[in-house]
């Protein structure tokens, strides 16, 4: 149970690197692997640091009040995913025209590694392996990344564009559930 519970961490966590390699794909531009690793890199790192401040949260109170703490939130936060997705309205993306490089990234990595900073405080609270999440959360990243980009301007991947905070919260509401229901 517990390599599920990862699992669906770090596919919530990463969903957006598959829309990242959607929108180039689209745009019939590819993100190189050696980007693609950088940026899976960067969000398995800050996840790394996140999961590791919340042990020192974990420490602060006690074991059953912090499951039951932070599986509250998780499905608190998957609310929150899908509550914004439904009201949200269209969103017009601009069109750049750029090459994928180092620097980009880099800040790509930065900009997707901030939904792991809070989400992986919460999986640490919540007692899931550090080093199995890190490492699923850099192997999705990677796949989803890939992915997306090679999928491009499918049926599927407008799907899973369009409706990605609501995939997203789905996955953190049963990810709380599960969290709640399994204790670690």
């Amino acid at each position: 149970m517990s390599f599920l519970l990862a699992l669906i961490f770090s596919l919530s966590s990463n969903l957006d690197n598959f829309v990242i390699g959607l929108s180039y794909g689209v745009k019939n531009e590819r993100i190189p692997l050696t980007a693609n690793g950088i940026i899976a890199f960067i969000t398995a790192f800050i996840t790394f640091i996140s999961m590791l401040g919340g042990k020192l949260v974990t420490q602060l109170i006690p074991n059953y009040v912090s499951n039951e703490l932070g599986s509250a939130i998780f499905i608190l936060m998957g609310s929150w995913f899908i509550g914004s997705d439904l009201l949200k309205k269209k969103k017009q993306q601009k069109k750049q025209r750029t090459a994928l490089n180092f620097k980009g990234a880099v800040m790509l990595g930065l900009l997707l590694s901030i939904n792991n900073i809070g989400v992986g405080i919460l999986g640490s609270i919540t007692h899931l392996d550090i080093t199995l999440v890190v490492t699923l959360t850099f192997i999705t990243g990677m796949f989803l990344t890939y992915a997306g980009n090679h999928i491009g301007h499918s049926v599927i991947g407008n799907i899973v564009g369009k409706y990605n905070d609501l995939i997203s919260g789905s996955l953190l509401i049963i990810l709380g559930i599960l969290s709640l229901l399994f204790k670690f």
